[in-house]
C-alpha cells in the first residue's frame, strides 16, 4: 500500500474505535450505565473493535482490489457506523438500556402519534448535547479522500495477494474469537442476568464484534446459562420456596423478623390507619375487601418529583385531596424492563418482573398464524378475578394492536375483554396530518382534547359508565395514554411561569400536563359537571407505569441542588401510587366533596408492582393458597426493596445501590454487602426462570399443592 493508503486505513480503524469509547463511558454518553471499567475489559474491547473493523477493511480490499474504490467504501461504511451509532445514543436516551436483537420487537408497535415531536428532539441531541462528534470520523474520512492525491491509488493486486488478504483476514477472525472466549470468561464471573448481556457485552468484547456476533443469528453466551442449570425440578423448588412469600410464616431478608400471608392490624406500617368498620374482630386483614369492585389504574409516565418541586406546588388540587383519604405510598418505584409501559403491566398482573431485554407480550409469538409459538402457563389477577366470578376487562386508547394486547390479553393474562380504541364508537375523527390519524373529545363545554389517541378523559369517563353500570363484581383496568414522550397533544394552555423556566422544552412540556393529570384523576371520581361520581363499592389503585425519563440534567434545576446520577436515576424511578377505599360518608376537601377513606395514611417504605399483585390477592381474598408469590405488602412495616430491570438499579429503603457496579450507591458513604447483591441476583435469576420457560410455574406450583396435603 501506498503512505497515503496506509494513513486513510489507520485513520479508519483508530477513528471508528474511537466511536466506541464515546458510546461505552458515561462522561461521554450520560444515558449509558456502564459496568465498571476495568484495564483487562478495555484491553479487551479494544481488541476486539479494531480486528473487527480491520476484517471489514480486508474484506473490502478483497472485494474491490482497488484502493481509491475500497476508500470510498470504508468512508461510506463509516458514516454508516456513525449513525448506527447516533442511533445507540437515541435508544439509550428513550428506553434507558443499550439495544439487543430481541429490542426489535418494541418496533412492531405503531408509533404514528410517538413519531410527532421526535424529529425535534433527535436533533437537539444531534447538536444541543453535541452528539454531532459521533460523525467526526466520517468527516474527517471524507475530507482525506477528496483532498488526497488520486493519482497515487494503484491496483492492490500489484502490493497485495489474495492469500496476503485472506491470511489477515483470518487473523482477525482469530483475534476476534480469542476476545470472545474472554468477555464470556469474565462474564460467567462477574454476572449472569440475561438483561445486562448487551451493556456488559459491548463494554468488554467491543461493540462492533458485539453487533455482528448478535445479527449473524450468533449467541455469545448459551441459553443454558441462563436456564436451570440442569436442576431438576426439586433443586428449583428449593429455591423457588425460599423466596415464596406466600406462607403462614416467612423470614424476611433485610430485618430477620417474621411476617404472613395472613395479613393483620399489627403488621400495618405505622403511618397507615383503617377504619374500624372495615376490621374484624380478630384483626386479620385477609380479604378485607372481598367482593368489592376494583379499579387497577396504569397512568402514564407520572413521577412522583412533580408533586415534590417547588414550581408545581400549587398544581394538582384534586390530588391532594384525594391523597388525604387514601394510602400514598410516597416512596413507589417502577420496575420496568425495554417493554416499558407493557413491563410495568407484567409485574402489576403477574407478580413477576420483566426480563429486563425483550417484551414478553412479543416473544414467541408468529405474526403470519397470529398465534405465541410457546404458551406460557402464569398466574395472574385476571386469572384469579375471573374464578372468584369477577367480570375482567382491561380498558386502552391506543389500538388493541399496541404491544400485541389483542393477542396477550386473552392467551397470556386472561382478560375476559379489551377494550381499545376502536370499541370506543363514540370517538369523534378528526383528520390526519402525515401518517397521523387525530381523533377529538369534547371533555367540557367548547374545550376539546384532539391527539392519536382516545383522550384520557374519555377513557376516565367510559370508567365511571362501566363501573356504574355493570352489576356482577368487576375488575378494571384501565391504561392512560398521556403524556407520552415528547409530550405533544396537550389540551391545556401553557403555563406561563414554565415558560420563563431556564428549561429544555421537552421538560417544560412534560411539567405543562401537570393539570391535565390532576383532571383525569380527578374524572375517575367526578363526571364533567364535577358531581360526584365515587362508588363506595370499588377499591381504586392508581400507580404510573414509569418515569418521564428526562435525563437533560433539569432535575437539578427543579431540586435547586447538584443531583449525582445515581440520585437522578433513583427520582426518575419513582412515581405516584395510592390506593382509595371509599366509605358512604362524604367529606368536604378542597372544595371538593369526596367520599370518606376507610384506609388511609402514608406509606413511606419502598414498594413497587411486583406488591401490588400480592396486596391485591391477599385483600380481595383471593384464591391463591397453593401458589407461590414474591412481593411485599403495600400496607405493611415489612423492609423489602425494587429493581429497576433497565439497569439493574436497586432501591432500598435509605439506599440505593447499582448491580453493574457496586461502587456507585446512593448515598456515596454506603457499601453493598455481598450477601444482598447475591440474594438479588438469584432472585432476579428465577424470575428470568419463571417467565420465560414454558409450564415451569405450573409445575413448581403443583410441587407446592402437593407438600402442603402432605
Amino acid at each position: 500500500m501506498s503512505k497515503e493508503m496506509l494513513i486513510f486505513y489507520a485513520l479508519f480503524l483508530l477513528l471508528n474505535t474511537f466511536n466506541t469509547i464515546i458510546i461505552t463511558h458515561q462522561r461521554l454518553n450520560r444515558y449509558i450505565a456502564p459496568f465498571k471499567h476495568s484495564f483487562k475489559g478495555e484491553l479487551n474491547a479494544f481488541i476486539g473493535n479494531m480486528f473487527s473493523l480491520n476484517m471489514i477493511g480486508f474484506i473490502v480490499l478483497l472485494i474491490t482490489q482497488n484502493g481509491y474504490y475500497a476508500m470510498i467504501i470504508l468512508v461510506v461504511l463509516t458514516g454508516i457506523f456513525n449513525l448506527l451509532f447516533f442511533a445507540l445514543n437515541i435508544f439509550n436516551l428513550y428506553y434507558g438500556t443499550s439495544f439487543s436483537r430481541e429490542g426489535l420487537d418494541i418496533f412492531k408497535n405503531p408509533a404514528e402519534g410517538i413519531s410527532k415531536g421526535l424529529s425535534k428532539e433527535i436533533l437537539n441531541e444531534l447538536f444541543g448535547y453535541y452528539r454531532i462528534i459521533l460523525f467526526i470520523p466520517f468527516a474527517i474520512l471524507l475530507f482525506y479522500l477528496i483532498h488526497i492525491n488520486q493519482s497515487i491509488l494503484f491496483d492492490l493486486n500489484v502490493m497485495l495477494s489474495d492469500l496476503t488478504i485472506l491470511g489477515t483476514i483470518s487473523l482477525s477472525v482469530l483475534m476476534i474469537s480469542i476476545t470472545k472466549y474472554i468477555y464470556e470468561k469474565m462474564y460467567l464471573q462477574d454476572f449472569t442476568i440475561k438483561a445486562v448481556k448487551v451493556t456488559y457485552g459491548i463494554q468488554n468484547f467491543g461493540i462492533f464484534p458485539f453487533y455482528m456476533a448478535s445479527f449473524l443469528g450468533y449467541k455469545l453466551i448459551p441459553d443454558s446459562i441462563y436456564s436451570r442449570k440442569k436442576k431438576n425440578i426439586n433443586e428449583l423448588y428449593q429455591i423457588y420456596s425460599s423466596f415464596d412469600k406466600n406462607k403462614s410464616q416467612y423470614l424476611n431478608f433485610f430485618n430477620k423478623k417474621l411476617y404472613s400471608n395472613q395479613f393483620s392490624v399489627n403488621q400495618l406500617s405505622k403511618d397507615i390507619t383503617i377504619d374500624k368498620s372495615l376490621v374484624s374482630k380478630n384483626s386479620n386483614l385477609t380479604g378485607l375487601l372481598q367482593g368489592k369492585n376494583l379499579v387497577l389504574v396504569q397512568m402514564e409516565s407520572m413521577s412522583r418529583f412533580l408533586l415534590d418541586i417547588p414550581l408545581l406546588k400549587s398544581e394538582f388540587p384534586f390530588l391532594k385531596a384525594i391523597l388525604e383519604e387514601s394510602v400514598d405510598f410516597t416512596e413507589f418505584y417502577s420496575s420496568v424492563g425495554i417493554g416499558v409501559s407493557s413491563d410495568a403491566e407484567v409485574t402489576t398482573l403477574t407478580g413477576l418482573y420483566p426480563t429486563g431485554f425483550s417484551n414478553l407480550y412479543w416473544s414467541d409469538f408468529d405474526s403470519e398464524t397470529s398465534q405465541f409459538k410457546i404458551k406460557r402457563e402464569l398466574t395472574t389477577l385476571p386469572k384469579y378475578f375471573n374464578k372468584q366470578n369477577y367480570y375482567t376487562e382491561a380498558i386502552h386508547g391506543d389500538y388493541k394492536r399496541f404491544y400485541n394486547r389483542e393477542n396477550a390479553y386473552p392467551t397470556i393474562l386472561d382478560f375476559k375483554k379489551l377494550y381499545g380504541l376502536e370499541d370506543f364508537t363514540d370517538k369523534t375523527e378528526s383528520g390526519r396530518q402525515g401518517i397521523i390519524k387525530f381523533f377529538t373529545y369534547e371533555y367540557s363545554k367548547g374545550q376539546k382534547h384532539i391527539s392519536p389517541w382516545i383522550s384520557d378523559y374519555q377513557l376516565a369517563d367510559t370508567v365511571q359508565t362501566k363501573v356504574k353500570e355493570h352489576n356482577s363484581p368487576s375488575f378494571y383496568f384501565p391504561i392512560t395514554m398521556m403524556p407520552h414522550t415528547p409530550f405533544g397533544f396537550n389540551p391545556l394552555q401553557n403555563k406561563e411561569y414554565i415558560e420563563d423556566c431556564k428549561l429544555k422544552d421537552l421538560t417544560k412540556k412534560y411539567l405543562q400536563f401537570a393539570e391535565y393529570y390532576d383532571n383525569i384523576i380527578k374524572r375517575i371520581f367526578l363526571n364533567n359537571l364535577g358531581e360526584n361520581a365515587i362508588d363506595p363499592n370499588t377499591v381504586y389503585l392508581f400507580y404510573g407505569d414509569h418515569g418521564c425519563g428526562l435525563k437533560n440534567r433539569d432535575l437539578s434545576k427543579l431540586f435547586a441542588k447538584d443531583l449525582s446520577r445515581l440520585e437522578e436515576r433513583k427520582i426518575l424511578q419513582q412515581v405516584v401510587a395510592f390506593l382509595y377505599v371509599p366509605g358512604e360518608k362524604l367529606v368536604d376537601k378542597n372544595g371538593y366533596f369526596l367520599n370518606e377513606g376507610l384506609i388511609k395514611g402514608k406509606q413511606g417504605l419502598v414498594r413497587g408492582q411486583m406488591d401490588i399483585y400480592r396486596t391485591i390477592i391477599e385483600l380481595f381474598g383471593l384464591k391463591a393458597e397453593n401458589h407461590a408469590y414474591f412481593g411485599t405488602h403495600l400496607l405493611s412495616s415489612e423492609p423489602s426493596y425494587v429493581l429497576d430491570n433497565k439497569l439493574q438499579d436497586v432501591i432500598l429503603d435509605n439506599f440505593m445501590f447499582s448491580m453493574r457496579n457496586r461502587e456507585k450507591t446512593f448515598p456515596k458513604n454506603k457499601t453493598v454487602e455481598h450477601k444482598l447483591f447475591e440474594n438479588v441476583k438469584n432472585f432476579k435469576l428465577l424470575n428470568d426462570i419463571l417467565l420465560e420457560e414454558k409450564n415451569i410455574q405450573t409445575e413448581l406450583n403443583n410441587l407446592k399443592k402437593e407438600k402442603n396435603n402432605i
